[in-house]
């Protein structure tokens, strides 16, 4: 049996859609639960419909606090499933990428598999570009560790595991780093899968674009209490910039885009800054709650 887990947060439209498509996935032929967790009402009232047309399948949790990672851990105490697969209520599953994601574990040394977040944001546009051009550049760098045997950091907005290999989820740490990484240090295999993939609304406006960032990098910096070893984190600046030149001078596909690419090493640089000021200087910590903006809202999505 698998459990396939939404965590929702004040977006019932996309929570509405996410489930929907789970809830449909072709070629899904194992046994399999769906957990949603929300704390809002108007959240909960779209799973509780779903509950209503599926009893036996669909459970509803209610996230007491603003805290990600402990709602996580709640969740990993009361899934039956043996594989857990993890999502947003934001994210958007594509059609067989479930029966991608689970194909790894039929090899009993696999322990935990992700798949690839796609851009569901225009190309036509700043901060839509710069979102296809680090996706992209993400799954290259995914594949290229991959193939070669290295460690692979996955995203948690389409993650797989075994239960048995997750007790607890640290509360200061980026979620999706912090299992690739508990995971693997166990010996299990380590596994990226590309054709499992999920839409994701990115940023559409600078100020959340850096708040993203910004906060995406300070979760990854709190590792190195728990990652004794530097090579097994993807995210660094050094990774940043030498993985960005390669990408930025194939990506684009005119001169607008050869533009834009090149405006995202200022912007970088700044985050990277601001994120040192505020990790150093100021000493405030990542912390695991919830932070959504407006911007990452699919408001205007059509199926």
């Amino acid at each position: 049996m698998i459990s396939l887990i939404v965590t929702a947060y004040e977006d019932p439209n996309s929570t509405k859609e996410c489930i929907r498509r789970l809830l449909e996935q072709k070629n899904l032929n194992e046994k399999f639960e769906l957990i949603a967790a929300c704390p809002d009402e108007p959240t909960k009232k779209v799973i509780m419909d779903y509950k209503k047309k599926h009893p036996s399948i669909v459970k509803y949790v209610k996230q007491d606090d603003g805290d990600k990672n402990q709602l996580m851990n709640k969740i990993i105490k009361i899934a039956k499933g043996d594989i857990l697969i993890w999502t947003d209520g934001n994210k958007f599953m594509e059609e067989n990428s479930i029966s991608f994601l689970l194909e790894p574990f039929k090899d009993p040394l696999v322990g935990i598999a992700g798949g690839r977040p796609t851009s569901m944001n225009e190309r036509n546009n700043l901060f839509g570009y710069w979102s296809h051009l680090l996706t992209d550049s993400s799954d290259k760098v995914k594949q290229k560790l991959f193939r070669e045997g290295k460690f692979v950091e996955h995203s948690a907005n389409i993650l797989a595991h075994r239960k048995n290999l997750i007790k607890k989820i640290p509360l200061d740490v980026a979620e999706d780093a912090i299992i690739s990484y508990l995971v693997s240090s166990k010996g299990y295999k380590n596994v990226y899968v590309p054709e499992a993939k999920v839409l994701v609304m990115y940023p559409r406006n600078l100020k959340d674009w850096i708040k993203q960032k910004v906060r995406s990098i300070k979760s990854h910096e709190a590792l190195n209490k728990y990652v004794p070893n530097k090579n097994l984190k993807m995210k660094s600046f050094a990774n940043e910039v030498i993985y960005g030149v390669l990408l930025s001078l194939t990506h684009p596909k005119n001169l607008r885009e050869v533009y834009w690419a090149l405006l995202l090493y200022p912007a970088r640089l700044y985050i990277w800054g601001k994120s040192f000021y505020e990790i150093k200087i100021k000493k405030i910590p990542y912390t695991a709650n919830w932070s959504r903006s407006q911007s990452t809202k699919v408001l205007d999505y059509k199926k």
